[in-house]
């Protein structure tokens, strides 16, 4: 980004230009009213009839004026308005660029190493499932991130038809952690409620969603020991799954953007930001929503997630 000096800031600039039109305005009126009033005694004292000096469509000429001033400085606050909006978008779209790149870079730089391992050395059989097994893991990550994207596109554009299945949720969750133990080996991860409560959803987006939250979870954690409370509870005509952590916990004045579009909180030092505006939209294409909710900094997060049940999709 560009640097401003004082005087260049787009913000000076703007409230400088608000200033001088305003005064201008005030000056036009103030200069009118002094000379009519420079008139008035004129005509007083010329004993001349005030009727022809001031006639009433001066008067709507400066309301006109004052309206139209006062359209120009809402414009001009509107746009200033969008600037920032857009200056903020770009720097959230830079953020990802970085944070995703490093996403990407990370496990292809480990393949790359893990392959130059085998091209330069003969290894034993166990040594080289050993070295398969991390290569796996580092695929599967680039396949998840690539998948994040694609599905980013899909949905937002309203094209992505979901494959909707029954889905026993905790039994469902239980074996996505299973499936990625390797990504939670140190998480201490415990899952409560009703095994038998179902809804109808796309297997491959509940898996998404779930992941991201999750893995949240993972990133924002500074203790050695990550303890996780998934609970699934009836709420009327819904079900609300929680997700507990004991992490570095959100403040509130993050909590209204955390599921915006490339939006990272300020502590992250890595993530690309969509992880949580993804889960959110596969929720809403679900015919539901995700909240968060924390005491604040170092005091845990819980996300919850608040779908229709099987038989009311």
């Amino acid at each position: 980004m560009t640097k401003f000096r004082w005087y260049t800031h787009p913000l000076f600039i703007f409230i400088f230009s608000l200033l001088a039109l305003g005064s201008s305005l005030v000056i036009y009126v103030m200069t009118y009213l002094r000379v009519n009033n420079a008139f008035l005694n004129f005509i007083k004292k010329n004993d001349m009839d005030p009727s022809q000096l001031l006639d009433s469509t001066a008067w709507v000429n400066i309301f006109i004026l004052s309206v139209l001033v006062a359209l120009i400085i809402t414009g001009m606050a509107l746009i200033y308005v969008y600037y920032r909006k857009v200056i903020q978008l770009y720097r959230m779209q830079q953020n990802f660029i970085n944070g995703f790149t490093h996403e990407l870079k990370t496990p292809v730089t480990s393949l790359k190493l893990f392959l130059d391992t085998f091209s330069t050395h003969d290894l034993k059989r166990d040594v080289q499932m050993k070295y398969i097994d991390f290569m796996k893991v580092d695929v599967n990550r680039l396949s998840t991130n690539i998948s994040k994207i694609l599905n980013l596109a899909t949905i937002e554009e309203k094209k992505y038809k979901p494959d909707l299945k029954e889905i026993f949720l905790l039994n469902y969750v239980e074996g996505l952690i299973n499936k990625n133990a390797h990504i939670f080996e140190r998480a201490d991860i415990e899952i409560i409620g009703d095994r038998t409560l179902s809804i109808l959803g796309d297997v491959s987006l509940m898996e998404t969603l779930v992941m991201n939250i999750l893995e949240n979870a993972l990133t924002y954690s500074d203790n050695n020991k990550l303890k996780v409370v998934i609970r699934l509870i009836r709420y009327g005509n819904n079900l609300e799954l929680s997700i507990q952590d004991n992490g570095i916990g959100i403040l509130k004045k993050d909590r209204k953007n955390i599921f915006k579009k490339y939006f990272r909180v300020e502590r992250a030092v890595k993530g690309s930001g969509i992880g949580l505006y993804i889960a959110q939209q596969i929720a809403k294409l679900h015919k539901g929503r995700l909240s968060v909710d924390s005491a604040g900094a170092g005091q845990g997060t819980t996300f919850y997630m608040r779908i229709p049940r099987e038989d009311n999709v």
